[in-house]
C-alpha cells in the first residue's frame, strides 16, 4: 500500500511538472510571436521614415544591390573611396570598377534579393533587412530566458532589443546592422548552448556557419570566432571556467572551423582572382592612419614608419581617447543608466561559463576598438559591431541590477531592497526607449539636411541633361542614385592630387557641399579656382564661379587640361 502510495505521488508530481513544463514552453512561445510581430510593426515603421539611402554606406551598399539585381555583377559605375582601388591611383583608372574590394559583399547581396522580387529600388531592398532584424528582439528575449530563467529579464531584455538606441532607426537600412545583428547573436547563443550541452559539436558547427556570415557581413565579424573557440576550450577542460557540459571532440573543433571557412572560401577566391588579394584593402589606410579622413588619401605615404613618426604620445593618447568614446556610444545604447549594471552583471557573472564565449567577445572587440581600428570606432563602426553582442549585454545588464545594486546597498541600504531594484529595472527601460527615439530623431534630422543638399545637387545634372558626365563628390555613390551620373570621391589630399584623379577619370564637375555650422568646406575648395589648400596651392583647375549654387551647395566645372585648351 505504501509502495502504491509513493508511485501515486511520484506520477502525481511528474504530471505538475510536465503540465508546467508545457504552460512555460507555450508562454514562450507567445511572448516570442508578440515580440517578433511587435519588431516587424516598428522595424517597418523605421523603414518607412527613411525611404533613401541617407548616409554613404548605405548609398554605396545600395549601389551595389542594384547593380547585382539587374545583372551587373559585382561592378558599379562609383568610387566611394580609393580604397576600392588600392589606395592609389590606378594605372589605368575607368569606371566601373569591381566593387567591396574593401567592405563583404553580403549586405548588398541580401538586399539585392528583395530588389529581384520588388524592383532595383531603396524599398526592395529594405524588405529583407526588415525581416532580418525583426528576429533580433525575439533571439534577445530567448537568451535572456535561458540564461537567467526570468521572463521579466527576458521581456525587458526584447524591450530594449525593440528600442536598440540609434539604431531603431538605423536596423531598416540597406547596410550590415540586421545582419550582423542576425548572426552575431547566433554565433554567442550556439557557442553558449555548446558548453553546456549533451551534444555540443553540432553547437559548435552552428556558431561556425554563423561566425562566416559574420565576417561576410563585417570584416570584424571574424572576431567572433572566438566564441566558439572559447566554447571548446572550456569543453576540454583547457580553461578558468569549469565544464558543465559533455566534451566536444577534436573533430567537432576542426568541423566548425572549417564551416567557418567554407562560408567565406568562396570570397576569398573571388578576391584573389579580381584584385590579387585575399582582402585588398587591408593594410596601411586601414590600420596606420593618423585621422579618419586619412584613409581617404591617395597623395601620401601612409605606413608603420609614418604612424611611428607621429609620436608615441599621440599613438597612446588617440586609443584611449577612443576607448572613452566607445565606453560613451555604449552607454547610449544601453539606455544610459543601464550601462552601469552592466559593467556590474560582467564582474557578477564573470565565472558562469556558458556566458564565457560572449565575456571573451566583448573583451576582445572593446580592446580592439581602441587599440587597432582607433579612427574607426568613433565615427561608426562600433555603432555597426554592436548589434552582434546587445544581444546578450542587455539580459546581462538587466540581471546585474540586483548584484550591483545589492553590493552598493552596504553604503546605502535603500538600494539593497528587492522593490528598489524592480523600480530602477523600470527606469533603465523607460531611459532606454527615450533615448532610442531621441538619438534615432538626431540622425534622422542630420540626414534630411543632407538630403537636401544631395537634392539640390541633383537638380542641376538631371535638369540640364548631364548625368553621363563624370562627377567628383563626397558621396559619389549617393549623387550617382539620384542622377545615374559616374562619380568619384574627392581624396582627402593637397589640390594637385584631387586635380590629378579628376584628369585620370576625366571628371568635368566638382560638387562643393558644407553644413550649416561650417563657413566653408572640408577641403577649403568652397571657392573655386580662387580656394587654396593648406600647402597653399590654388585649385586653378576649377571654374572661379560655380555654374550651380545654393546656400550650402557649390558645383564648379573642371576645366579642361592647359595643354588642352
Amino acid at each position: 500500500m505504501g509502495r502504491a502510495r509513493r508511485s501515486l505521488s511520484e506520477m502525481t508530481v511528474n504530471g505538475k511538472e510536465r503540465h508546467a513544463e508545457v504552460a512555460t514552453r507555450q508562454t514562450l512561445i507567445r511572448d516570442i510571436a508578440l515580440i517578433g510581430a511587435a519588431a516587424l510593426i516598428l522595424r517597418a515603421v523605421a523603414a518607412l521614415l527613411v525611404p533613401w539611402a541617407p548616409y554613404l554606406d548605405a548609398s554605396y551598399y545600395t549601389v551595389v544591390a542594384e547593380n547585382l539585381a539587374i545583372g551587373n555583377g559585382f561592378n558599379v559605375p562609383v568610387i566611394w573611396a580609393y580604397l576600392d582601388v588600392g589606395a592609389q591611383i590606378p594605372g589605368e583608372p575607368v569606371l566601373p570598377i569591381p566593387s567591396n574590394a574593401h567592405w563583404p559583399p553580403l549586405g548588398p547581396l541580401v538586399a539585392a534579393a528583395g530588389m529581384v522580387v520588388f524592383g532595383p529600388t531603396w524599398d526592395a531592398g529594405e524588405i529583407p533587412m526588415v525581416l532580418i532584424s525583426a528576429a533580433v528582439p525575439p533571439m534577445t528575449y530567448l537568451v535572456g530566458w535561458e540564461l537567467f530563467h526570468s521572463r521579466r529579464i527576458a521581456i525587458g531584455a526584447a524591450v530594449l532589443a525593440l528600442f536598440p538606441g540609434p539604431l531603431f532607426i538605423l536596423y531598416p537600412a540597406i547596410d550590415n546592422f540586421a545582419l550582423i545583428g542576425l548572426f552575431g547573436t547566433m554565433v554567442l547563443y550556439a557557442s553558449m548552448r555548446a558548453v553546456r550541452s549533451s551534444r555540443p559539436d553540432w553547437w559548435l558547427i552552428l556558431a561556425g556557419v554563423a561566425a562566416g556570415g559574420a565576417a561576410l557581413t563585417r570584416i570584424d565579424g571574424v572576431l567572433l570566432t572566438v566564441a566558439p573557440a572559447t566554447a571548446w576550450l572550456i569543453g576540454r577542460g583547457w580553461s578558468g571556467w569549469s565544464r558543465v557540459g559533455s566534451r566536444p571532440s577534436w573533430v567537432g573543433g576542426f568541423a566548425s572551423t572549417g564551416a567557418f571557412l567554407l562560408v567565406i572560401s568562396p570570397w576569398l577566391i573571388r578576391n584573389l582572382l579580381v584584385f590579387g588579394a585575399a582582402l585588398p584593402s587591408t593594410g596601411g589606410h586601414t590600420l596606420w592612419i593618423t585621422s579618419y579622413n586619412e584613409q581617404f588619401s591617395v597623395g601620401h605615404e601612409i605606413s608603420l614608419a609614418t604612424y611611428l613618426d607621429w609620436g608615441w604620445a599621440n599613438v597612446f593618447g588617440s586609443k584611449f581617447e577612443t576607448w572613452a568614446i566607445v565606453f560613451g556610444r555604449t552607454l547610449v545604447l544601453m539606455g544610459g543608466f543601464l550601462v552601469l549594471p552592466f559593467v556590474g552583471g560582467l564582474w557578477a557573472f564573470r565565472r558562469r561559463p556558458e556566458l564565457a564565449p560572449f565575456l571573451v567577445y566583448f573583451g576582445l572587440v572593446f580592446f580592439l576598438m581602441g587599440a587597432l581600428f582607433t579612427f574607426h570606432a568613433p565615427q561608426s563602426a562600433w555603432y555597426h559591431t554592436a548589434p552582434a553582442w546587445l544581444g546578450f549585454a542587455y539580459p546581462v545588464a538587466l540581471a546585474g541590477i540586483a548584484p550591483t545594486f545589492t553590493r552598493l546597498g552596504r553604503y546605502w541600504r535603500f538600494l539593497g531592497r528587492p522593490q528598489t531594484h524592480a523600480f530602477l529595472a523600470g527606469i533603465g527601460l523607460l531611459a532606454g526607449v527615450v533615448l532610442s527615439v531621441l538619438g534615432s530623431a538626431s540622425l534622422y534630422g542630420g540626414w534630411l539636411s543632407s538630403r537636401e543638399r544631395d537634392e539640390a545637387a541633383a537638380s542641376f545634372f538631371r535638369d540640364r541633361g548631364l548625368t553621363g558626365d563624370v562627377v567628383m563628390y563626397r558621396d559619389a555613390s549617393k549623387l550617382h542614385l539620384l542622377t545615374g551620373n559616374p562619380a568619384i570621391a574627392i581624396p582627402y589630399d593637397p589640390n594637385p592630387v584631387i586635380e590629378e584623379v579628376a584628369r585620370a577619370y576625366d571628371a568635368r564637375w566638382m560638387v562643393v557641399s558644407r553644413l550649416e555650422e561650417e563657413t566653408r568646406a572640408p577641403l577649403d575648395l568652397w571657392g573655386g579656382g580662387k580656394a587654396v589648400d593648406a600647402e597653399g596651392n590654388q585649385a586653378m583647375w576649377l571654374a572661379d564661379d560655380p555654374a550651380f549654387e545654393t546656400e550650402f551647395v557649390r558645383i564648379f566645372e573642371i576645366l579642361p587640361a592647359v595643354s588642352d585648351r
